[in-house]
């Protein structure tokens, strides 16, 4: 071609482009900006599409290497001048570059994805109508040999996904599955994470739908699953955790799950352990949902073929209840939070459905159940797709998560009174040796993991009173905690189980056995849960006012005056003051209308009243509480004549059947100093070794 066969472009202009050196190169780019801003603002579009022409089919275009690198920063300079105008000349600028990315020239790749970056930031919506085609040629260039044209193509990748949710209401999934189901098969693992991501991507955003698609692209991503890469089983399996979330949610209709279930059966007999779990878990979930049912009819032979072997325990390939539990356990150890809901779900299932088989992998899964209660994971059960996820989507990130968590701490609990309760070898009990095992256990995470126990204590104990008997449970812990060492640790943990037991109503017949200690078993239980509620004075003095052994908690208000009185000591009065104003204590509010034969009743409250700070809001409340009791002032001037009449009325009821009287309270007294001596030596103990404030 002459000089005049280029113009505008002058010869000296086109020499620079072409010239080996990048700098000059770039230097002719720039000359081209700023001569097509010149064009732009006095709107001659014809020179400008002259130029575009010229650059896409004379220089990128080119047979000559060096014509080709220059036409690429050329075309991308010209882009950039346009600005909003470039779409007038899209069809020069993005077919051509897209031709260079396959060169064999790495240097003419890596600036075709440079010039490709810089058009798409100019053009960003109008690229979208040459999607199909960048995708498939960035799909090649992430496995590129060559690092930086590797790392162009990511760029570029990751630009585009901006643009996809920027605009995604402009976006046609519908017109990118075909190309998506051919290129999902694709074996290299570079690409295959590049599949995972675009799928996860459209996935995380409600408007693409992509579950009306799942039939058409799940076989392929069970193909991806099966991956020898970690990193990409990982990141498929959460996008299938994620996909069947949504699934359970939507509308779709009854054909797709009848599509889907022929390619679960098929996966299901995978010799692959993750795709064979992944399979039976969706199959599951699908015997799970009435809407499925009829569809599923139809394949009952298909789904028992699937199953039934996974039960085998012959050496082959296939995956037996001991397979199952290695598979379990690993994904309830690293999985991501999707995946260790799903493994736990199966635990329990296994647990629940085979009992006998299961026996022996309790001491397998043993320590792995435990450390799910204390996990303090925070990993994001989105975190394939919040890079390019909308603003709203990464704020439900944390919410999420929490679900996730206490879903994870439900189904351990429920495992676990599962296993308490089956393979009992004693008749005489309602639990097995696992069971006090796990109440030792949990006692020992407690007592070296402060956080959990503040952080889910209380709705750990809470959960275990709904799923086993809040007696029993009560029972164990108490006399686990009976001979704790840690003073200090036996206090908090009779505080929060004081706290449930007088509030949560879970425990609602503990506290009605309590409250009226009938049977000769509740003043046994009376007298189990006094010597470990010790540790806690106040918390002791509550267990005497629920079960109405008001003249010793009379007696052990007296006691308080040998206690060292803290703010936290008084804090926890302030609280029993409140407890004592709520509807579960009405009973023990009625009992003040007899004064006569409830003086030690009013004296033990009295004394609370005393320990009180006069400003504080507790002892109004309780001061006018004690005013509403009647002749409260000319009671008291007669005391001796009322205790006398208390004599006469204990005499009486020694005649009735009363398993009160079995209660040595005198004992349990003396009980009670022995344990706070031991409380104020160990207090002494870490005083004497504690280091004063100039460090001596």
């Amino acid at each position: 071609m002459s000089d005049r066969d280029y113009l505008p472009l002058s010869a000296t202009l086109v020499k620079t482009l072409t010239d080996k050196l990048y700098e000059k190169r770039k230097a002719a780019a720039l000359e081209i900006e700023k001569m097509v801003r010149e064009l732009i603002a006095v709107q001659n579009y014809e020179q400008i599409e002259r130029i575009c022409k010229i650059l896409s089919e004379h220089f990128v275009l080119s047979q000559n290497g060096n014509f080709r690198r220059g036409g690429l920063i050329g075309i991308a300079a010209l882009a950039i001048a346009c600005g909003r105008e470039a779409q007038r000349f899209k069809s020069y600028l993005v077919p051509p570059v897209l031709q260079c990315f396959l060169d064999n020239d790495p240097k003419v790749r890596y600036y075709a994805c440079e010039s490709l970056y810089n058009i798409a930031k100019v053009l960003r919506t109008i690229t979208l109508s040459y999607f199909n085609e960048i995708f498939d040629c960035l799909s090649k260039l992430v496995c590129d040999l060559e690092p930086t044209v590797k790392s162009g193509a990511e760029l570029c990748d990751r630009l585009l996904k901006d643009i996809v949710i920027e605009t995604c209401t402009q976006f046609e999934v519908i017109a990118f599955i075909p190309l998506l189901r051919e290129r999902i098969y694709v074996r290299n693992a570079f690409t295959r994470q590049f599949i995972v991501s675009w799928v996860s991507l459209l996935t995380s955003v409600p408007e693409f739908d992509m579950v009306q698609y799942l039939p058409e692209i799940m076989d392929g991503l069970f193909h991806i699953l099966g991956d020898p890469n970690p990193e990409i089983r990982k990141s498929c399996e959460i996008l299938f955790s994620e996909f069947l979330t949504i699934l359970k949610t939507s509308q779709v209709q009854p054909d797709m799950f009848e599509d889907m279930t022929r390619i679960l059966i098929q996966n299901s007999q995978s010799s692959d352990d993750l795709i064979q779990y992944t399979a039976l878990h969706w199959l599951r979930e699908f015997l799970n949902m009435p809407k499925c049912h009829q569809v599923l009819l139809p394949h009952s032979a298909g789904l028992l073929s699937a199953v039934l072997p996974c039960f085998s325990y012959e050496d082959d390939n296939h995956m037996t209840i001991t397979k199952m539990v290695e598979v379990l356990k690993t994904q309830i150890q690293s999985g991501a939070s999707p995946s260790r809901i799903i493994a736990l779900g199966w635990v329990h299932h296994l647990f629940e459905c085979l009992q006998d088989q299961m026996a022996s992998h309790i001491d397998v899964l043993f320590p792995t159940l435990f450390r799910v209660l204390s996990d303090p994971s925070d990993e994001s059960p989105t975190s394939v797709t919040t890079a390019y996820s909308p603003p709203l989507l990464r704020k439900k990130g944390s919410k999420q998560q929490h679900q996730y968590t206490t879903e994870a701490v439900l189904l351990v609990l429920q495992v676990f009174a599962l296993i308490s309760t089956s393979n009992r070898t004693n008749t005489d009990r309602n639990y097995n040796d696992y069971f006090t095992k796990f109440i030792i256990v949990l006692m020992d995470l407690f007592r070296t993991d402060r956080s959990l126990l503040e952080a889910r204590g209380s709705f750990i104990i809470r959960q275990l009173c709904m799923l086993l008997s809040p007696e029993d449970i009560y029972k164990t812990l108490s006399e686990t905690l009976a001979n704790e060492p840690d003073t200090n640790f036996a206090s908090i943990m009779v505080k929060i189980l004081s706290s449930i037991l007088l509030t949560s109503t879970e425990l609602h017949d503990l506290r009605i056995k309590l409250k009226n200690l009938q049977t000769i078993e509740s003043a046994d239980l009376f007298v189990c849960l006094y010597k470990t509620w010790c540790h806690n004075p106040v918390a002791l003095v509550a267990l005497c006012f629920l079960s109405q052994n008001y003249d010793h908690a009379c007696t052990l208000v007296q006691l308080f005056a040998e206690i060292e009185v803290t703010v936290d000591f008084l804090i926890e009065i302030d609280k029993l003051v409140q407890l004592l104003e709520s509807p579960i204590f009405t009973y023990l509010r009625l009992a003040l209308l007899d004064v006569e034969n409830n003086q030690t009743l009013i004296r033990a409250l009295c004394g609370l009243l005393m320990l009180l700070p006069g400003k504080t809001d507790a002892f109004h409340v309780l001061r006018r509480r004690l005013e509403c009791v009647p002749n409260f002032i000319d009671k008291f001037t007669s005391i001796d004549k009322r205790l006398a009449n208390l004599s006469i009325n204990s005499k009486e009821k020694e005649t009735i059947n009363d398993p009160r009287k079995n209660i040595n309270f005198d004992e349990l007294q003396q009980y009670y100093l022995s344990i706070q001596n031991r409380h104020i030596d160990l207090k002494k103990q870490r005083y004497r070794y504690a280091p004063t404030s100039d460090g001596l």
